[in-house]
């Protein structure tokens, strides 16, 4: 139900802002791991894996999580985080591909449980390392703040977009409630989002303008990370990945766009224009 969903939200988003602002980087960490080791549960649910299957999955990315903080460099470009991130960012480029020609071929390749376990350390592992990349960072708290505002305004803006002006359907044989109105209003939501994020953050007019273009970039692969979702879902004829969020789900289903967003984020800041 839609009043489940707003309640849910008004109860985790003041959370998730006090957080980002008063907890140390390990803890924001820490956190977000425990939130995709959940994710990766419910991953092994979507590949139909049985419990003790299930249960080898989230220790195995554990495994991960714990290899790339070990191997994590202050170098970024030669760290284990950015090797994943750099996986993840192509992986969701991929995922366009498979979201266009869905269900054709999805059984045979991603659907198959090796190919889907293997995505799965990559697309759950990146976000972690991502995020705190994000939170240590300069300006590190106000940067993953302005991250997930605009994962917000992107999904706001899309919802009632689609409500609204919603005609043509964007990806029917995936979700078949989503239209390309509403990624429209989602990409214009969150590149005013970014639009006030690059001014709060005093980005010059060069770097405000890729910032808004990198705005729109997220809102976008964040609608590749739902529609991803949703694909392994309608395979494993699921409606839910979990049932953790009241009104929204399991983690997948409440996440699946920071899944996608936040390893592209990292890239993309990395290549803004230098402030002048």
């Amino acid at each position: 139900m839609l009043i489940t969903r707003v309640v849910t939200a008004l109860a985790l988003v003041p959370l998730v802002v006090l957080g980002i602002l008063f907890l140390p980087t390990v803890a924001i960490a820490l956190i977000f791991a425990a939130l995709m080791l959940l994710g990766a549960w419910e991953w092994g649910g979507l590949l139909r894996l049985a419990q003790p299957g299930r249960t080898g999955f989230v220790v195995a990315v554990a495994v991960v999580m714990g290899l790339v903080a070990l191997l994590c460099n202050d170098n970024f470009a030669l760290g284990a985080e950015n090797l994943f991130i750099g996986l993840a960012c192509l992986w969701w480029l991929a995922a366009i591909y498979w979201v266009m020609r869905f269900p054709d071929g999805w059984a045979a390749t991603i659907g198959r449980r090796d190919i889907g376990l293997l995505v799965g350390v990559i697309a759950l592992v990146a976000p972690v390392a991502a995020i705190t990349y994000l939170h240590q960072s300069d300006d590190g708290a106000l940067l993953l703040l302005t991250f997930f505002f605009l994962i917000w305004a992107a999904d706001t803006g899309a919802y009632f977009a689609g409500r609204t002006l919603g005609r043509h359907k964007l990806a029917p044989r995936v979700s078949p409630g989503k239209t390309r109105e509403g990624a429209v209003g989602g990409v214009v939501a969150a590149v005013l989002l970014a639009w006030v994020g690059a001014w709060v953050l005093g980005y010059d007019a060069t770097r405000t303008l890729a910032f808004m273009f990198l705005g729109g970039w997220i809102a976008l692969i964040s609608i590749v990370g739902d529609l991803t979702i949703s694909m392994f879902k309608r395979h494993a004829q699921l409606k839910d990945s979990g049932r953790l969020f009241p009104g929204h789900g399991g983690v997948l289903d409440r996440l699946d766009s920071v899944l996608a967003a936040a390893p592209w984020f990292v890239a993309g800041l990395h290549w803004l224009p230098s402030q002048f």
